[in-house]
């Protein structure tokens, strides 16, 4: 027995030193996992705002309408209340008498203001046209004059508040374009792309340099538009007696883009366009484009042109056969994806929300299609401002998918900010433009932007950056470039502004400007 008890006890001692000194695999793994730094997992995607439907709308217009006699109603309750006590009585010869001198005294006073060389009406309920200006092909590159613009303004909407934060805030806007303006891309370096998002910044007065950084200046648009090569190609090209604007690398990114930023620019759609020595105007640009419209395909850019440059009851063929309209684009693009869409879905919203301002404009009220993309983009406003905005006042670096900030990516800080601003400040209501949450993006735009004003940034990103600026000036100061054309009137508008008169600029090419209602 003693044998088998030893040998027992021999091989139980071994076991258990084995199953000591072995350190199990997990343990092995988990050292080495240990060295590696394990990716940050990816948030969830947010729920995004979903297009209402338009039993949705039709309820929520009944409830407007309904709201509004009672309203009425009331208010005569209020007032027959403060009568009771006080018997009706016929009006004697004395009121009469009273009534008619106020009469004479009304009179009186029509006439005084309209003597007056200061005097200011109060602004019209009706809607103008927007303006728009003639821009010429550079015969030449040298320096010549711009004619003097004049850009009268009319406003509604609420000013900013006398605060020193929207003093310094208008100033650090006008000092950051300042500095941006008088950085010029050049014909040799840059691509038409480029060039076309030079432009977007600054509208009409932007100019290049042709030939190289030191080279003359002209008008980027008079350039682009005379057939002008940008580092080698160019925009625009004849086929037959059609003309295109060219897709691809160095050239437009999607349809109708570059039209689309001529209309954000206010160039006019008899402008004059050369292309391969044949003469077009802006106007068969627009003929293309409306030509080319195709369901189901991505149309952003078409309805921002189209709801720019065509009245609101135009219906037309596209060249399959298919019947259009504005508000059959509007009703295309708000059934597309937000995410996925051009630079995160921004341009999308941008133009389902000029689709509403230009009915607006037109039509004083908003229906059918409009209607749905009005309440839509007004959710994608509030989700914005409530999900996506960082402590240092940008915004999420990942679009509308979830909240995000990479804070060593400052390019993409920009890129994203620029374009969720650029949406935000140019389909706000006037009184929103002065949240704190606006303020704060716009305050990191400038303070990112003035900080490495010698920086390379990525000119797609900057200039939608500086667009965003831009329109924030002119909406909430009045303020217009020198050469400029106002883009944003009415309650779109801040309404303490005088009356805007554009200096006279220097230009280079004769890229003459004319304003025309």
């Amino acid at each position: 027995m003693r044998p088998i008890v030893v040998a027992a006890w021999c091989l139980a001692t071994t076991i258990g030193w084995q199953a000591s000194a072995a350190p199990p695999a997990r343990s092995r793994v988990g050292f080495f996992e240990g060295l590696i730094k394990k990716p940050e997992p990816t948030p969830p995607f947010i729920a995004l705002p979903q297009p209402p439907s338009q039993d949705e709308v039709d309820r929520l217009v009944a409830e407007r309408r309904a709201a509004r006699p009672a309203k009425s109603a009331a208010k005569s309750t209020v007032q027959s209340q403060a009568k009771q006590g006080s018997p009706a009585k016929k009006p004697t010869v004395a009121d009469a008498v009273a009534f008619g001198k106020s009469l004479q005294s009304a009179a009186g006073k029509v006439v005084d203001d309209a003597a007056n060389p200061d005097y200011k009406p109060k602004p019209r309920s009706a809607v103008q046209p927007p303006q728009t200006a003639v821009v010429s092909p550079p015969p030449s590159a040298r320096r010549q004059t711009l004619p003097l613009v004049v850009t009268r303004l009319q406003a509604t909407g609420a000013p900013p508040p006398n605060t020193r934060r929207f003093q310094n805030l208008r100033s650090r806007i006008a000092q950051t374009l300042g500095v941006y303006q008088r950085r010029p891309l050049n014909t040799a370096q840059h691509t038409p792309w480029e060039v076309m998002h030079g432009f977007i910044a600054f509208g009409i007065p932007t100019q290049i340099r042709v030939g190289g950084p030191a080279g003359d200046l002209v008008s980027a648009i008079g350039w682009s538009n005379m057939g002008g090569r940008c580092r080698g190609q160019v925009m625009l090209a004849a086929a037959d007696d059609r003309i295109v604007a060219l897709k691809g690398i160095g050239v437009q990114g999607h349809s109708a883009q570059y039209l689309a930023i001529l209309a954000q620019c206010r160039v006019a759609a008899n402008s004059p366009l050369t292309v391969q020595g044949k003469a077009f105007t802006v106007a068969d640009l627009i003929e293309e484009e409306k030509l080319s419209c195709k369901s189901k395909t991505e149309l952003t850019f078409a309805l921002i042109a189209l709801a720019h440059y065509l009245p609101t009851d135009t219906t037309w063929k596209s060249r399959d056969g298919e019947s259009w309209s504005l508000p059959r684009l509007v009703e295309e693009e708000i059934v597309q994806p937000i995410r996925g869409a051009p630079c995160g879905g921004t341009h999308r919203l941008f133009g389902l929300a000029y689709g509403c301002q230009r009915r607006l404009r037109a039509t004083g009220q908003l229906d059918g299609p409009y209607l749905r993309a009005d309440k839509y983009v007004r959710d994608y406003q509030n989700f914005a401002l409530s999900k996506l905005q960082n402590r240092d006042g940008s915004f999420s670096t990942e679009w509308f998918k979830y909240h995000a900030d990479r804070e060593d990516d400052i390019d993409r800080k920009i890129q994203t900010t620029g374009h969720i601003l650029e949406w935000l400040v140019s389909s706000l209501d006037q009184e929103r433009l002065y949240e704190p949450r606006v303020v704060a993006a716009a305050e990191y735009l400038c303070g990112a932007l003035a900080s490495a004003p010698s920086r390379e940034w990525k000119i797609g990103p900057l200039g939608h950056a500086l667009h965003a600026l831009n329109i924030y000036q002119e909406r909430a100061w009045g303020v217009v470039l020198p050469g400029g054309i106002a883009a944003y009137n009415g309650s779109m508008k801040a309404s303490a502004q005088p009356a805007m008169i554009a200096e006279q600029p220097e230009a280079g090419g004769g890229g003459g400007t004319s304003t025309r209602r």
